[in-house]
């Protein structure tokens, strides 16, 4: 006798009560004395037989309906007698995830099923970073109902089972944070779809460094609403501002610090529960996480969180707080676990990276020279980018910085924030640099590296800005001819202290706004690239024009005629033609 004869008796005395009708009223009662009589003798020798056994299989549905005793227990051993006691046994089967019954080969997963079958929940480490989220594995009881499976409850609200949706706004931090958002989601056994149309839950990763982008994030949450759907917030809007998170009803609000709990975020909210897990955590998250890339070949690692400015305008300090670094060595691990994946490029990600390891007794020369030897040992076709930093703590590193962006395998750029040409303008917006200071760091930099891609940031129409504080900025802009300058209207974020000066007419910050943009529009920053064969590293494919995208070792965007073959593959091109977003070429070969 197999543990499967108890869902092959319960079909036959199905069979046999839909037959027994037609042959009569007398000869149908008689019958169905005979298998009652029958199901009792059967009873009977199930249980001499299940005492012979030290336990029988657990079907996981919980406990015996007649005398509480839990199921994985045997009568025998429980000493139970009522008639109808489950003996350890019930009329369900227990198939764990991944289950090869199908295929006829033995569970891996059978010796844990009493394990599985229990209430108790796998206790989360009480720090951060300390490890992965533990997940509950979620198995599915099945009953079997005249010959036929049936869930034991409604899939719809089995956690794990939902179609959940991740959309992420804002910085190169914000993002990593959405693919390690998807990762865990998708790891628990969730699917991840493309739109709300789709989903039965969103999760909204927010920015809140602007207006506009804040906005978009609350205009979704409120379509999310009224379209039925589930809706977790997390990101920086929820963190840098309670009035919001107390003013959303039947939303689940989840802090930045906090994202390893997303798993646990989502199944309570598609429960019908709201949970708002704002409490601030002094750790990181594990940068061993399960991550979902928006690009298949780009990895994005945060190296620290947090800053040590104060400027007046900006509000993302209220949600990442002061600088908290992750060490040299689960930043090498991670980089090189990603090469391992197919990884090509690497970006590290920072609020300033400049500050990093000030709070753990390193430097960013260190991470970046040792990263950049780790990667050149173990992974040589895989290229460095560095992240987003400010002046001030950049500069007593400067030389070394130089040293690394020489390297064969780190992209030739950086990306400084300078937002004004004007120190009266830096004053008030509390920037702790001068422009002599983005000047000295501008001219040693790009001395020290040819072709250097250097980045910025400017703020138009800052309160305090008058028109000859915009014409030093616009100075400093015509002299460096930055290559990319990420141009923004001012917008007072509240709780700021911009936010209390008074603003400027609004047609001020447009006609900067478009000022500047009308001048980066009206050079060529790739000329200088005509004719010439560069190494160029290929990550990505755009179907629509049929071509295959790639970087040069000083970041100018290449494109090349479509070829599959290049992606995650550098090869040897010549630069055929050049326009200010990018350059064409063709491949000349040594593909590596």
């Amino acid at each position: 006798m197999s543990s499967s004869s108890g869902p092959s008796f319960t079909r036959t005395l199905s069979s046999a009560a839909l037959v027994l009708p037609a042959i009569g009223p007398s000869w149908a009662a008689l019958g169905t004395g005979l298998a009652l009589a029958a199901a009792l003798l059967l009873r009977s020798l199930r249980v001499s037989w299940l005492g012979r056994l030290e336990e029988s299989s657990c079907c996981g549905a919980g406990s015996c309906g007649s005398c509480g005793t839990a199921c994985g227990s045997s009568k025998v051993s429980t000493g139970c007698e009522k008639d109808d006691c489950c003996g350890g046994s019930c009329e369900t089967t227990y198939e764990s995830p991944g289950s090869n019954e199908a295929s006829g080969e033995d569970s891996k997963d059978d010796d844990d099923l009493e394990d599985l079958a229990s209430d108790g929940h796998v206790s989360r480490p009480e720090r951060l970073g300390l490890g992965e989220v533990f997940r509950r594995l979620r198995p599915t009881a099945t009953r079997w109902i005249s010959g036929t499976q049936e869930p034991s409850q409604s899939s719809g609200l089995l956690p794990g089972r939902q179609r959940v949706h991740v959309k992420t706004f804002g910085c190169p931090h914000n993002q990593s944070d959405g693919e390690y958002l998807a990762g865990q989601l998708r790891d628990y056994g969730y699917t991840l779809v493309d739109s709300l149309e789709e989903s039965d839950a969103i999760v909204i990763n927010s920015c809140t460094v602007k207006h506009p982008s804040e906005t978009r994030a609350l205009n979704l949450v409120s379509n999310a609403q009224q379209a039925g759907k589930s809706v977790v917030l997390a990101g920086c809007v929820p963190s840098s501002n309670r009035k919001i998170a107390d003013s959303l009803e039947g939303v689940s609000m989840l802090d930045v610090s906090q994202l390893d709990r997303i798993v646990e975020v989502v199944e309570e909210t598609i429960k019908g529960h709201t949970v708002k897990l704002m409490e601030k955590r002094s750790d990181l998250p594990s940068l061993s996480l399960p991550k979902v890339r928006k690009h298949r070949l780009a990895e994005i690692i945060t190296i620290n969180a947090g800053c040590l400015g104060n400027c007046t305008y900006c509000k993302t300090k209220m949600a990442r707080g002061k600088v908290v670094s992750y060490p040299v060595d689960a930043i090498i691990a991670r980089s090189l676990e990603a090469a391992r994946e197919g990884v090509c490029q690497i970006e590290l990600a920072s609020e300033d990276m400049g500050a990093y390891g000030l709070d753990i007794g390193t430097d960013i020369a260190e991470l970046l020279l040792r990263l950049s030897d780790a990667l050149l040992k173990e992974a040589p076709q895989v290229m460095l980018r560095t992240g987003m930093t400010n002046p001030p703590y950049i500069m007593q590193h400067v030389d070394k910085v130089i040293e690394a962006l020489n390297r064969p395998n780190v992209h030739a750029f950086m990306h400084i924030p300078v937002q004004s040409g004007s120190d009266s303008v830096l004053r008030a917006m509390r920037r702790e640099y001068t422009v002599d200071d983005m000047r000295y760091l501008s001219d040693r930099l790009k001395a020290g590296v040819p072709d250097l891609f250097l980045l910025t940031d400017i703020i138009c129409g800052f309160p305090t800005e008058s028109e000859a504080d915009w014409q030093e900025t616009m100075e400093l802009c015509r002299r460096y001819r930055f290559q990319g300058i990420h141009i923004s209207q001012f917008y007072a974020r509240p709780g700021t202290p911009a936010a209390r000066l008074k603003p400027l007419k609004s047609h001020v910050g447009k006609d900067r706004y478009r000022e500047l943009a009308d001048f980066v529009t009206s050079y060529d920053r790739n000329d200088q690239y005509l004719g010439r064969e560069e190494r160029v590293w290929f990550a990505d494919t755009e179907e629509e024009r049929g071509q295959t995208v790639g970087r040069t070792k000083s970041f100018a965007k290449v494109l090349v005629p479509r070829d599959d073959s290049l992606v995650g593959r550098s090869a040897q091109v010549r630069i055929t033609a050049t326009c200010r977003l990018h350059v064409e070429g063709e491949v000349l070969g040594d593909v590596r």
